[in-house]
């Protein structure tokens, strides 16, 4: 009986040594997003039903950007970055912004009233948003032409940051 108990102690303690090593592995099996990480690749459709990856773009410095048409922030930063785009856009510079909007009519119907010249793709299931770790919109993340995150930007950019981020990342 009492070897009977060792051997049960035994397995309940392999099994949550191997539960813990599952947790951590799956913890760090999710992307490591951070500056001077390599951004991930992904791919969504854009509100015509296009497909884009976002390596379409790489050689070119990114502003990839997460938002929503239900986020006034976010609202307020759309005529920002299509100025930004606008000013750059020959100089080797894209805007990818990510609707995290569950229904694109919404996307549609804000875009009527307040277009823009950049490219609007749709994660109506939110899974670019999780593999990104977005726990707060806006964010964007400044991508440099070789496909590495140089700058995170929680919250409302700043004109004077991201233009001065963005002539650097030109350049080089």
């Amino acid at each position: 009986m009492e070897k009977i108990m060792k051997n049960n102690r035994f397995l309940k303690i392999f099994l949550i040594i191997t539960l813990l090593v599952l947790l951590i592995h799956t913890s760090y099996s999710i992307a490591n997003i951070g500056e001077n990480e390599k951004a991930i690749d992904f791919s969504l459709k854009d509100l015509k039903g296009k497909n884009y990856k976002l390596s379409d773009f790489k050689g070119k410095v990114i502003l990839l950007n997460f938002w929503a048409t239900w986020c006034p922030p976010c609202r307020y930063e759309m005529p920002l970055l299509d100025k930004l785009y606008k000013e750059h856009k020959n100089k080797g510079f894209e805007i990818v912004a990510v609707s995290l909007d569950s229904n694109p009519k919404n996307v549609n119907d804000y875009l009527k009233n307040n277009p823009v010249s950049f490219t609007i793709l749709s994660d109506r299931e939110g899974k670019v948003g999780y593999t990104y770790q977005i726990v707060a919109i806006p964010t964007s993340f400044l991508i440099d032409k070789n496909f590495i995150i140089r700058k995170i930007y929680l919250g409302i950019l700043s004109e004077k940051d991201i233009k001065k981020e963005l002539e650097k990342w030109l350049k080089k």
